[in-house]
Formats: C-alpha cells, sequence, structure tokens
C-alpha cells in the first residue's frame, strides 16, 4: 500500500510551525494563515482546520496532508487501504470530490459483459463464449459514471471509460458458422466456431461430428471437441484487487451415448449437457458461457451475467 504519511502530532504542547510545514509545505517565513482548510496547502478534507477567521496551532492536531478522492455508488467494501465498489446491476458511480494532498485519483476498474447461451435446437451443440472482460486504471474527475451492467445471453457492458462485448452463442445448426463476441461460442456439428474480440476474449472450439466445442474464455481458447466428448470451455482470468475470477467459457454439448459433454472454464462456465442429460447455465455476475445442450434441447445453458468493479485509495 506504499509508505504511510506521518499525521501531525495528535496533542502536546510542543507542535512547532515547523511541523505543520513539512506536513503540509509552504514557504519561509512561515506563515499561519497559508494553512487555511481548502487554500494552496491544506486539503479540504482537514475537516479540523478552519477555512477562514482565527486559527489555532491545537487545530492542526492529528491532522495530514491526505484527502482521498469522494465516491459512491454500487455495493462498498474495504479492503487494507483501498475502497471497493461492485455493480451487479446498472446504476451510478459517482465523484463527488477529487483527491488532493499526497492522495491521488487512481482508479482500477473491471468491466465483463454477459455470457452468451449455449447453442439449441439441434443435437451436440457448443458451448456459450464468455462476456468480454478489460481491465486497466484510469485518473477518476469529478462527474457521474454511468454503469451499464450487461444481462446474461450475450449483453455488453460499460463502465464510462470503456465497454466490453458480450459473448457470442454457441452454434447451433448444422455446418453453421459463429458470430463474433466478447469472447465466440463453440462450434455445434459439423460447423465453425465463433471468434472473440481482440484484448477482451479468445474463440470457440471446434466440433467433432455431434459433439460440440466449448465457448471461449478470456484468457483460453474453447477446447475441441474430440469423440467421443465434447469440448472444455475456455478459461477465464482472475483480477488481482478483488481475487475473483471472471469470464469462462461454456462447455459443449455430446449427443452420444458414450463420452462426455464439456465442463465449463474457470470463470463461471457452465458445463454442457450429454443426449439425456441437462446443461449449466453460466454463473451470475461472472460473464460465464452458458453449457450447450446434447439433443436440441431449448432453451439452452443461459450465460451469465456481467459485473463491473473499481477500486481506489482511501487512506494511508
Amino acid at each position: 500500500t506504499g509508505e504511510k504519511i506521518m499525521a501531525i502530532q495528535s496533542s502536546g504542547d510542543d507542535l512547532q510551525f515547523s511541523e505543520i510545514q513539512t506536513e503540509f509545505g509552504g514557504s519561509n517565513p512561515i506563515a499561519i494563515s497559508e494553512y487555511y482548510r481548502g487554500g494552496d496547502n491544506v486539503p479540504s478534507g482537514a475537516s479540523d482546520v478552519p477555512a477562514s477567521g482565527q486559527i489555532l496551532m491545537s487545530d492542526f492536531y492529528g491532522t495530514e496532508n491526505y484527502s482521498a478522492i469522494a465516491v459512491s455508488g454500487g455495493t462498498v467494501s474495504t479492503s487494507g487501504d483501498f475502497k471497493i465498489n461492485t455493480f451487479t446491476s446498472s446504476g451510478t458511480w459517482a465523484v463527488s470530490a477529487v483527491a488532493s494532498g499526497a492522495a491521488d485519483n487512481t482508479v482500477d476498474y473491471l468491466v465483463v459483459a454477459g455470457g452468451g447461451n449455449g447453442g439449441g435446437l439441434f443435437a451436440g451443440t457448443g458451448g456459450g463464449g464468455a462476456g468480454g472482460m478489460l481491465s486497466g486504471t484510469f485518473e477518476a474527475s469529478a462527474q457521474n459514471y454511468t454503469i451499464t451492467v450487461g444481462g446474461g445471453s450475450s449483453n455488453s457492458s460499460g463502465f464510462g471509460v470503456t465497454s466490453t462485448r458480450g459473448g457470442s452463442c454457441g452454434v447451433s445448426n448444422e455446418g453453421a458458422g459463429g458470430n463474433s463476441g466478447g469472447s465466440g461460442g463453440g462450434a455445434g456439428w459439423n460447423g465453425s466456431p465463433g471468434n472473440g474480440t481482440s484484448g477482451q476474449g479468445q474463440r470457440g472450439g471446434n466440433s467433432d461430428g455431434s459433439r460440440g466445442g466449448g465457448g471461449g474464455g478470456k484468457t483460453n481458447v474453447g477446447g475441441n471437441a474430440s469423440s467421443p466428448n465434447g469440448g472444455n470451455g475456455g478459461n477465464g482470468a482472475t483480477w488481482s484487487p478483488n481475487g475473483g475470477t471472471y469470464a469462462g467459457g461454456g462447455g459443449g454439448g455430446n449427443n452420444q451415448g458414450s463420452g462426455s459433454p464439456g465442463n465449463g472454464g474457470n470463470g463461471g462456465g457452465g458445463r454442457g449437457s450429454d443426449a439425456g442429460g441437462s446443461f449449466q447455465a453460466g454463473s451470475v455476475n461472472t460473464g460465464g458461457g452458458g453449457g450447450g445442450p446434447g439433443n436440441g434441447q431449448n432453451p439452452s445453458g443461459v450465460g451469465g451475467s456481467g459485473i463491473i468493479v473499481a477500486r481506489y485509495k482511501f487512506q494511508n
């Protein structure tokens, strides 16, 4: 979390002008009028220091040159010196005040779109592609940022500074080609898989007869079906600030009596089904792709909804 800033002593009779200057900066000769709250040297977050009028040495007890960014929206949690705002549905991330002093406005973000559904209406269809996943940092300013969290079934997500595409659905009809998405859906019977979007996810896997390919994930291409098994979904990726794993592809279906359907990829991908079994939906708020059915079941495994997370430092 970086070097700790040492606040001014919290009590005592020996507080010196030089200590205030060391903490907040300023020029020589020192004038106490330089240190009004919200002025050139003291941040507006130092609530015990007057903004005008009489100012006393004791007003500076326990103060520090650190005023963090002020943010609201989503579900708020803390981890060490950071706050984390998590959105599982659409809303607003509101920055009411920017940081000052030694604080900064750096924000780590995660944006995951909704996963694609597994294929349907045909035997041995592909697993759904994971929702597109992007992460990075930006410098926030005082404004309202619109949050759009994509639902399952290939819906996109957006967070002011960036957006991601929903995963494409698994391929259903014999010989059909897949559509592109955040990650591509797996191929169905003798078809071709969908492509992913650069930086957001990978393409789907190939089919093998009536065994569907796995949907692509953030990190890995969807697995190819190989008789007698359907292809596994591609793995997603872990976002280190909160430790969550997202954007796994759905497993491909298997229409044969022997062998197994594909497993979902790490990060919420749903398992495919065999000819008589049940498939799984992508996990909620992971962007995981839905599992592909084995015998033309409809509806197929629905893709998991997306998620948006922002992390920023609130103390030293």
